[in-house]
């Protein structure tokens, strides 16, 4: 009797899985991949340090976006002029 037990169990454990459930078993792993990534990226962006402002005067931000633009072929800029307190 035990050795007909041993036999159903060792029978029914030597026979190959579907491939659907291969399917299935491969795409939980790869999810699980792509979470556990996520959140280790979302945890190493949160605990990095922020990095330096750097504060220009608004006539040189306008300066450096006219040259942008001018730089670009059949662009053309047209300016406000202005007092530089705006």
């Amino acid at each position: 009797m035990v050795t007909a037990l041993v036999g159903q169990l060792a029978s029914a454990g030597l026979v190959p899985p579907d491939p659907d459930k291969i399917e299935n078993y491969g795409h939980l792993i790869i999810q699980a991949l792509v979470a556990l990534v996520t959140i280790w990226a979302t945890v190493r962006k949160a605990l990095q340090r922020p990095e330096a402002m750097v504060k220009l005067p608004a006539e040189g931000v306008v300066a450096v976006a006219e040259a942008a633009v001018a730089s670009e072929p059949g662009a053309s800029v047209a300016v406000r002029p202005g007092n530089g307190n705006e």
